[in-house]
């Protein structure tokens, strides 16, 4: 009686094939997230971007503030000589930005009673286009600001201001009632003008604690 050898063969070489493809399927299951993990370092997108940052500062765009003169951004956290710790909120918000105006306050005390005024200060931008300077002077004085410490600025121009977010990293979706959904974080950059890195916003005294680290660094 004679066998067939091509179905023999057939049925050989299935398993193979298909165990052939499920590794190739592994492999580049593994590249691709090796290469989204940056090496399997980091598990999600926002800590590859802060990785990212930690490794390459990024330049921050000469976007034009709403200040008298209008100065750019680039000039005036690269001019100083100080470390600028930099949130975005909006001054209508009632929830996170509360939370970061808060934070700042505290900071603020803090950077006053170590005597860091020379090393650190703050910076709020909002990405609200309604919050024009008059608004912006008047919210910070209901957050008890201290400008020599703590300043409050826009950026009018929707371009530029979008150029800013997307260096920073910042989402801002419009939500109902004229309020925005949008990401927060302490970011701190150098007395060069680059953003150097990004810290959790429930974390002010690690924020802090890296200002005054980058400004010690770029002394010695």
């Amino acid at each position: 009686m004679k066998t067939s050898t091509s179905s023999s063969s057939s049925e050989t070489k299935a398993p193979l094939l298909t165990l052939a493809a499920t590794s190739l399927v592994a492999i580049f299951g593994c590249a691709a997230l090796y290469q989204a993990t940056m090496g399997f370092q980091v598990v999600s997108t926002e800590d590859g971007r802060r990785l990212e940052i930690e490794r390459e500062p990024r330049s921050v765009p000469f976007a034009a503030l709403d200040w008298p003169s209008r100065p750019l951004l680039g000039d005036v956290l690269s001019n100083d000589g100080r470390v600028t710790i930099v949130s975005f909120i909006y001054t209508s918000c009632t929830a996170i930005c509360s939370v970061l105006g808060n934070e700042f306050q505290q900071m603020q005390e803090t950077i006053r009673a170590r005597g860091l005024q020379d090393k650190v200060r703050l910076m709020s931008i909002s990405f609200d286009p309604r919050d024009d300077a008059q608004q912006l002077g008047a919210y910070a004085i209901r957050q008890h600001a201290d400008r020599t410490i703590w300043n409050f600025t826009g950026i009018p121009d929707g371009n530029q201001r979008k150029a800013v977010l997307d260096t920073f990293g910042v989402v801002v979706v419009p939500a109902p009632l004229s309020e925005y959904v949008h990401n927060a974080a302490f970011h701190v950059v150098g007395p060069s003008g680059r953003l150097e890195k990004i810290d959790d916003y429930d974390s002010p005294d690690r924020a802090l604690a890296d200002a005054v680290a980058m400004y010690d660094a770029g002394r010695k």
